[in-house]
Formats: structure tokens, C-alpha cells, sequence
């Protein structure tokens, strides 16, 4: 019995603990987003050979999400 009750109130603690996250809000995500006259133009040629342009993309209507890695 006493199992029992302590592997619940583990189990409720870890819930209580998970659960302190900040949620983001459409104030939170809006910020992270700049317009054409905050970035400068460049060119940039992927893996597959394609050359891109930023100022292109973007005068053609396109949203550009940029996600930048590296390997070592």
C-alpha cells in the first residue's frame, strides 16, 4: 500500500513539475519574425547544386524560413 501512494505522489509530482513551462503565444512567435528591410540580401547554393536568393524569393511572395546548422 504504501508503494502504492508513493509511486502516485511521485507520479503527480512529475506532473506538476512538466507542466511549469511557458506556453507561447502569437506575441512570443511574432517577435522572431523580421521583414526585408531588417535583413540583408544574400545568395546561398544548397546541397543539391540550386542557387538562392534571398531578395528573389521574398519579391516573388514567398515566406523564407532560414534554419542554419552545422556538423563538425
Amino acid at each position: 500500500m504504501k508503494k502504492g501512494l508513493l509511486f502516485i505522489a511521485v507520479l503527480l509530482f512529475s506532473f506538476a513539475a512538466f507542466s511549469q513551462h511557458k506556453c507561447r503565444t502569437d506575441k512570443d512567435i511574432n517577435t522572431t519574425v523580421m521583414t526585408k528591410s531588417e535583413v540583408g540580401d544574400f545568395t546561398v547554393t544548397d546541397s543539391d547544386g540550386n542557387t538562392w536568393n534571398l531578395y528573389d524569393l521574398l519579391d516573388q511572395g514567398k515566406t523564407v524560413f532560414l534554419d542554419l546548422f552545422f556538423t563538425t
